[in-house]
């Protein structure tokens, strides 16, 4: 679509016309091909794929350093497995693809999430407290029947790359540090995703039955609504109870092993995309970019051997200290400035017969356009300052953005007219106040509780109630 788009100059503005703006951008940038003939999948392109990649790349590395071993299970989960579960089988009957070979009945299905095709084995593989701890994880696709308007990266059919950890532990106490650990991971992601995102408390009722609790990531999107972006699960017992993974402990006592699941994927590239793209395109941040500066040499017909050859030795110099690529194709400066502002790469590197004269290049920030020549001399320590600037700035603007977007409830009053797109208030913590705030506003919902209760004791917005649990309240996806 670049090429149309360049033409007709009609990218939607971002924040007012958020969904016309997505479904625009994402093909326009090399991120995706919307057009496969089935609903909710979706092509992804070599440029957007490599920034998945990236991303990918830093949870392998953070999983590896932490001791958590990479598994794969098969895409195909036998009906007899998803039927241990019964309540997990409910939930996600009506979602299913179902398998089966020619002229057969269905018995199987294709994985809509890991842990129906995971603990059967579990059960296989441990049986004495020595088998523990279990930490595996698996970077897989999944599917789900999704009967919802689906929109790329965000609600999909084919949902991924995705990685799923799923961990088992001789005790309460390990499963609660491991869930600790797989918090230490996700912060260390955004930040590298340069995105502030809200960390909030799952009602348990809105867990998986008869799990201990659930922490969930929330990042606010252009249209106001939040998006849930990870979770990390302490499943407790409930599905070691379900799968029967047992293990005889250190006094020959038999128990269940204590679970936790985490996961994330795609949904950090549509958050990444959410909150740093513009009316021009993508911003990509620095730590996560393919490309993390294009050369673009700028010359006219007598000069173009001289300039591409100085272009060429920067990109040589560059190299050593950024992912760095040159723009040798035949057209115009300002056609190739809109391709890669629309692609969101960190910086441009001008080149011109100017500024070899002058001993200089000329560097533009995608962040804030901001302009400037760097002496040819410095590059090898201005290009990465800058890049540090960039990367700070953008997790700046997103935390300054997430906490300027949250305003304060007193009444239920307030929750049906208040103009901040997410809203928070203190509540009692029932499932009876929980349903009715869910009611108070179409799409709306109470979708989680701060980690921290308010230092002050005050009253529940619905019952009265005294209570220093904050809870939030915003449109969701």
């Amino acid at each position: 679509m670049k090429k149309e788009a360049r033409e007709s100059n009609v990218l939607k503005a971002k924040k007012s016309e958020f969904s016309e703006w997505w479904e625009q951008i994402l093909p326009a940038a090399d991120i995706l091909d919307n057009r496969y003939d089935t609903k909710g999948l979706w092509v992804f392109m070599p440029y957007g794929y490599s920034i998945m990649l990236n991303i990918k790349s830093l949870w392998d590395g953070l999983f590896r350093e932490s001791g958590i071993k990479e598994m794969y299970f098969p895409l195909i989960v036998p009906l007899s497995y998803c039927e241990k579960n019964e309540s997990w089988w409910k939930g996600f009957k009506e979602q299913a693809f179902w398998v089966s070979g020619k002229s057969e009945e269905a018995k199987h299905i294709l994985r809509p999430t890991g842990e129906p095709a995971m603990y059967p084995l579990f059960s296989l593989w441990i049986r004495a407290y020595s088998d523990l701890p279990l930490r595996i994880y698996e970077t897989v696709f999944s599917y789900r029947y999704e009967t919802k308007q689906t929109k790329p990266l965000i609600r999909d059919r084919e949902i991924g790359p995705w990685y799923e950890i799923h961990t088992a532990h001789s005790t309460k106490e390990e499963a609660i540090q491991e869930i600790k650990e797989a918090e230490r991971m996700n912060d260390v992601i955004w930040q590298k995703l340069a995105i502030f995102p809200l960390k909030v408390e799952k009602p348990i009722w809105e867990c998986f039955p008869g799990a201990v609790g659930a922490t969930e990531y929330y990042t606010l999107m252009p249209d106001g609504r939040v998006l849930e972006n990870g979770s990390l699960n302490n499943l407790g017992q409930a599905y070691s109870k379900k799968f029967d993974i047992k293990f005889v402990d250190a006094h020959g006592k038999e128990d269940y092993a204590w679970q936790t699941c985490t996961g994330n994927g795609e949904r950090y590239l549509g958050g990444l995309i959410a909150t740093h793209g513009d009316d021009k395109g993508l911003v990509i941040p620095p730590e996560i970019a393919p490309i993390q500066a294009i050369i673009v040499p700028i010359y006219y017909k007598d000069d173009k051997e001289k300039v591409t050859k100085k272009a060429l030795e920067i990109k040589k110099k560059i190299s050593s200290i950024a992912r760095v690529e040159i723009d040798l194709r035949d057209e115009t400066p300002g056609s190739k400035f809109y391709d890669w502002e629309i692609k969101g790469v960190p910086l441009r590197v001008e080149i011109g017969p100017k500024d070899i004269e002058k001993k200089q290049v000329t560097v533009v920030r995608r962040d804030n356009g901001t302009k400037m020549a760097i002496a040819e001399a410095k590059i090898l320590k201005e290009i990465p300052e800058l890049l540090e600037e960039i990367q700070k700035n953008l997790l700046g603007k997103s935390k300054s953005l997430l906490e300027g977007s949250i305003g304060i409830a007193e009444t239920k009053g307030d929750l049906e007219d208040s103009k901040k797109d997410i809203l928070k208030f203190l509540w009692c913590g029932s499932e009876r106040c929980w349903l009715e705030i869910k009611g108070i506003k179409e799409g709306y919902e109470l979708f989680g509780s701060d980690l921290q209760e308010s230092k002050t004791e005050g009253k529940c917005i619905i019952c009265g109630n005294k209570s220093k649990k904050i809870g939030y309240f915003a449109n969701t996806y």
